[in-house]
């Protein structure tokens, strides 16, 4: 087996591949994002209500997903509510911050 030092030269060049992916990650505004991980939770909500009333209405739909429908909606919901009391929390501490 082989060992390979490290060469600056390899370091370097990782570090800036890193760094390219950031910049193009950063063209993508937060309010976007955001507005997208609420598209997708409002999505998995919709879905398990679809599901539900599939259920309910007595048509062919196993209980199993319907219930992991359900389960994967209430995590997002649940998710999302910690990400905005976080962020509540956050704004809270720098509206408290002395100049």
């Amino acid at each position: 087996m082989d060992i390979n030092p490290i060469r600056p030269s390899d370091v370097a060049a990782q570090a800036a591949g890193a760094a390219g992916s950031a910049a193009a990650d950063a063209s993508v505004s937060f309010k976007s994002l955001l507005a997208d991980a609420l598209q997708q939770v409002n999505g998995l909500q919709q879905s398990a209500d679809a599901s539900t009333v599939k259920l309910a209405a007595g048509e062919p739909i196993a209980i199993d997903e319907v219930m992991l429908a359900v389960q994967k909606a209430d995590l997002a919901l649940q998710l999302t509510q910690q990400i905005r009391n976080k962020l509540v929390e956050a704004y809270q501490d720098v509206a408290r911050m002395q100049i």
